[in-house]
């Protein structure tokens, strides 16, 4: 039987522009679904790696922020959507689990993300 645990971050950017620039400068961001995947301006992406934390995997994501130029980083900040969504499975055993995100690193996503969301999967027997 499972326990609950950490599976994956993933960053959703909804834009009012073409979102293709931005898709091809993240060479360590992998697009799950594409502008052309959901009719309209919409991305979801994953890391290239994963991570065993939610803390690890989302100073990644703002590293990948941090890294964008000063054009794409206006387009970025002008996207409607930014939302980091953290997927854990809920498990059927104990222990219980808790994943804190420090308070630096919440700083952090609330200048860059819109949003956090959390998403529980049930676990797969």
């Amino acid at each position: 039987m499972p326990t609950p645990h950490f599976l994956n971050v993933d960053l959703d950017i909804h834009a009012h522009a073409d979102l293709q620039p931005l898709i091809a400068h993240w060479k360590q961001l992998i697009p799950l679904v594409t502008p052309e995947d959901a009719g309209d301006n919409f991305v979801r992406f994953e890391l290239d790696e994963a991570y065993p934390t939610a803390s690890e995997t989302i100073r990644h994501f703002c590293a990948a922020v941090e890294s964008l130029p000063p054009d794409l980083l206006q387009f970025w900040h002008q996207c409607p959507k930014r939302i980091l969504d953290i997927g854990y499975e809920s498990g059927t055993e104990r222990p219980i689990l808790q994943d804190a995100l420090p308070t630096e690193l919440l700083l952090k996503v609330s200048q860059y993300f819109t949003s956090l969301e959390v998403s529980i999967y049930p676990s797969e027997q």
